[in-house]
């Protein structure tokens, strides 16, 4: 009897996506676009930073799904793998979900949200909306900021336990700098591994200019301290609010703008 084991993916309860070394998507599964309401030209040879997918949780743990066109809050538990490669294979990564059922302490999004107190400040989904309320209210200016970092593979490096073991240390060196460098009213969150999100209240967008290059420079110095030969790059993407913006349109501008620059650094 021959084994088909894409069958086994096509028929999995998990939802399932495959992306190549890049992080561009080479498969998904049925469940996935079911449980995502997203089209296979949405997902298939797309970047997964692309998706409107967003770690909600710090242990990147639990993702939430971002779409103008849901009409519920849809959360995920997620979590990855990488797949070992075969002489004929590239290397691969598999991302798993299962979708969370409703409860009445997830996160609410597109500023449905019934009063102005302060969110508690675990949640960075909860804080922007607050913060897109308070601009809606009195014209405050507002920007959010994604960082991803690149980390570019050693040649003779073939131990994947210590790469893993490498790329947490280095989330942890970004985290620690972004908390020394901001503000105490500014909000962090990891969104997906390798990628934060900096919720700026009161920051116009030349401001974030500003901070853009002294981030970028705080962070090189502290990588480049724990290893000089390492090759790496940090891709800003920025967004500002703007009248009858949501939290939504906020998030979809500064994850396009960062698509946009990942894929011209894989020209």
């Amino acid at each position: 009897m021959s084994f088909d084991p894409n069958q086994l993916l096509n028929h999995s309860p998990l939802a399932i996506l495959v992306c190549d070394q890049s992080g561009r998507i080479i498969y998904n599964n049925p469940l996935f676009l079911k449980q995502t309401s997203l089209t296979q030209e949405q997902v298939l040879g797309q970047l997964y930073t692309a998706l409107p997918l967003e770690a909600i949780d710090t242990k990147s743990q639990k993702v939430q799904l971002f779409s103008s066109d849901q009409v519920e809050t849809i959360i995920f538990s997620h979590w990855q793998q990488a797949a070992k490669p075969t002489d004929s294979s590239t290397k691969t990564t598999i991302h798993y979900f299962i979708r969370e059922r409703e409860n009445s302490e997830q996160p609410v999004i597109n500023n449905k949200i019934k009063s102005l107190k302060l969110p508690k400040r675990a949640s960075w989904v909860e804080f922007l909306d607050y913060e897109v309320s308070r601009s809606r209210r009195y014209d405050n200016p507002l920007a959010i900021l994604k960082l991803h970092l690149i980390v570019f593979d050693k040649k003779d490096e073939n131990d994947e336990q210590k790469q893993s073991l490498e790329q947490t240390q280095f989330q942890q060196i970004i985290k620690d700098t972004l908390m020394a460098e901001l503000r105490w009213a500014d909000m962090i969150g990891q969104t997906d591994l390798g990628s934060f999100l900096m919720i700026l209240p009161e920051t116009p967008s030349d401001a974030v200019a500003v901070l853009q290059n002294k981030l970028k420079k705080s962070i090189s110095r502290e990588l480049s301290i724990v290893d000089k030969s390492l090759k790496f790059q940090l891709v800003f993407a920025e967004a500002s609010w703007r009248k009858h913006d949501d939290s939504q349109r906020l998030l979809e501008r500064a994850r396009g703008l960062l698509v946009e620059k990942l894929e011209k650094l894989l020209e």
